[in-house]
């Protein structure tokens, strides 16, 4: 295993969820959907998201799911019925899962979201996390793959397919998926760590999709999504892997996602090509996720003289004993003359 390797294993251990609080969130997941059910004309429910594709960081903040409502006891309802917006029917859900979610937790609370609503239990466990639950009503489209879900933003429907989001996640071989979903979670752990980061998590499950369909060692991998992202969204945005809804919004400007993306293909490039050199692994790598992996002793002076050979300075050469400035004297300028 290569140095890189065991670095980004060490990221890999601080970002994985806890199992307590990954059993809690499905828990509360099931005990939601299972009240929504009586909201009635219900033909079913979904697991979706993060948890449901084995992606999830710690901390776990939310389980997803849904309720897939008949048509044929909301005729009105929906762009395939009579073109009534969800508005009346997420509020009945609101109104009908409040009351009864608090016989099982009794400071939960409901808020209404995009999508649907959102279910907070109020109850941390030990480790602190306190996994929220949210819920989509949504209606199988009628000569089309996929639901029709709220958008209560703008108070209609849009189409997506977020079960077959989650089936493509976890099909294949064991092999590729797992290195698709390790691709995934360090790749979310690096966006999250900026104040405002450039992909959602769904856009990045989108590009692993497109790229990761082996295995291969980790560094690799990553590598190969990084190179992948930057290349096709400096081209055009994201693909729907359902093919149903349009391209998946950037959080950023396109300049700003493409600029990080290729900066952090560029450092993980320069960190692999360090074999096994441990400070130029780690200087570089800590570049890439400064949160999650320390500054190594001395490595300032040593990155600035590594930026300067990445340049191709005649100035810098390699020694026995590290980096050297090849023929270093002391500048001189004549004060009465010319800067030049």
């Amino acid at each position: 295993m290569s140095e890189t390797e065991n670095r980004l294993e060490d990221v890999e251990k601080k970002i994985n969820a806890e199992d307590a609080a990954l059993e809690e969130a499905r828990r509360r997941r099931r005990e939601t959907l299972g009240i929504s059910r009586d909201v009635g004309g219900v033909l079913g429910t979904y697991a979706s998201g993060s948890v449901a594709m084995g992606v999830v960081n710690d901390p776990v903040e939310d389980a997803d799911g849904g309720i897939i409502l008949d048509r044929r006891q909301y005729p009105s309802l929906g762009p395939d019925g009579g073109g009534d917006t969800p508005g009346n029917i997420v509020a009945e859900l609101h109104a009908l899962v409040g009351p009864a979610i608090r016989e099982i937790w009794p400071k939960a609370t409901v808020h209404d979201m995009k999508r649907g609503i959102t279910v907070r239990m109020h109850a941390p466990l030990a480790s602190g996390a306190d996994p929220y639950v949210d819920i989509v009503v949504a209606m199988n489209r009628k000569d089309a793959p996929g639901l029709w879900i709220p958008n209560l933003a703008t108070n209609c429907w849009d189409a997506s397919h977020p079960q077959c989001h989650v089936e493509l996640m976890l099909a294949g071989k064991r092999a590729p998926r797992r290195t698709r979903a390790r691709v995934v979670r360090l790749a979310k752990a690096w966006n999250k760590q900026f104040a405002e980061p450039a992909l959602s998590s769904f856009n990045i499950v989108a590009l692993a999709l497109e790229c990761i369909t082996t295995s291969m060692p980790i560094d690799e991998a990553l590598l190969v999504f990084f190179d992948h992202a930057a290349t096709s969204l400096a081209i055009k945005r994201t693909a729907d892997p359902a093919g149903v809804s349009g391209p998946i919004k950037l959080e950023s400007t396109k300049e700003v996602a493409v600029a990080r993306l290729t900066a952090a293909r560029d450092r993980l490039a320069v960190a692999i090509d360090a074999g096994d050199d441990p400070d130029a692994v780690a200087a570089e790598l800590h570049k890439l996720f400064w949160t999650f992996l320390p500054e190594p002793l001395a490595s300032a002076s040593k990155a600035a003289l590594a930026d300067l050979m990445r340049q191709g300075s005649p100035r810098i050469r390699s020694t026995a004993s590290g980096l050297a400035v090849a023929g270093a004297v002391t500048p001189k300028r004549s004060f009465g003359g010319s800067r030049g």
